[in-house]
């Protein structure tokens, strides 16, 4: 019974939630902490800041505990996913600008949890009706599929920022940072396994076949290569054009004939040293 008990909590919404609860929590505290060092301010500048996010999805799991939070619970939702949407926009903006390993990491992250949550929060609301999500291709992926894709993306991301760091409140942070991405993912796990037993909005009429199709039709329509074919037309029409003023000849004969004409002045300044003599007179009675 023991084992089964063990076993239990990861399938057990409300342990879920606690649990999402205390390590959020425990991130708030330790980098509040950790901000007295003047090193891991540094480090972590980009979690510190972050704080208010984490605020945020706190207050967002708090609600759930409560009467209120179980009533608007598709209001909540809207919230959440809309706090995922700054946060990935952000992200976004942040790899442009700091373009490296963990700010490509953490933009993974964000931007798969930001398709999860919406791909799992909105069924069975309006809203997933009125924006036709149930046409989505993403819908084709499983929920096991983006569970353990945000479990490796966190993983990953765990064991880059453990060897970039030395100092011992990076590890507790970074450690933290990646339970928590894996709670939440098993939350939204539990949540979508919950709609597909009660098969609500479970049917897609889109696939990535279609988006493949489409992007291959408006590559077919705009005729690149026939667009490709002209600009090298007008290409050799210019080179022609350059040739032509240059009397047909080609840049190697040019050089040729340049060389022959010097040739062909030295040879007549050999053969007539007599005007070399003439002008080296005139010089001389010029300086008398």
């Amino acid at each position: 019974m023991s084992k089964r008990k063990n076993l239990e909590w990861y399938n057990s919404g409300n342990a879920i939630t606690t649990a999402i609860i205390v390590v959020i929590a425990s991130i708030i505290v330790c980098t509040q902490s950790f901000a007295n060092n003047e090193f891991s301010l540094v480090l972590f500048s980009s979690v510190i800041n972050r704080n208010s996010i984490y605020l945020l999805v706190l207050i967002y799991f708090v609600f759930l505990k409560f009467s209120f939070g179980k009533r608007y619970f598709n209001y909540l939702n809207l919230f959440l996913v809309f706090i995922y949407l700054i946060v990935t926009i952000t992200s976004l903006l942040t790899m442009v600008q700091f373009f490296s390993l963990n700010t490509v990491l953490n933009f993974s992250i964000n931007i798969l949890l930001l398709i999860y949550l919406s791909h799992t929060l909105f069924r069975d609301t309006r809203i997933w009706k009125e924006f036709h999500f149930q046409g989505s291709p993403f819908n084709e992926l499983t929920n096991e599929t983006f569970f353990y894709a945000i479990i490796v993306l966190s993983l990953f991301s765990l064991a880059v920022n453990l060897i970039s760091t030395v100092d011992i409140s990076g590890v507790v942070v970074s450690t933290l940072n990646a339970i928590f991405l894996i709670l939440f993912g098993r939350y939204i796990f539990l949540y979508r396994s919950y709609l597909d037993k009660k098969s609500l909005d479970s049917n897609n009429s889109g696939n990535f076949n279609d988006v493949r199709e489409k992007i291959q039709d408006i590559l077919n329509n705009t005729d690149i290569d026939d667009k490709i074919i002209d600009g090298i037309k007008s290409i050799q029409k210019i080179v022609d054009e350059v040739v032509d003023k240059n009397d047909g000849d080609s840049l190697d004969e040019n050089i040729g004939k340049s060389e022959n004409i010097s040739l062909d002045l030295e040879k007549k300044e050999e053969l007539n040293p007599s005007k070399k003599n003439i002008h080296s007179k005139k010089n001389k009675k010029g300086d008398k």
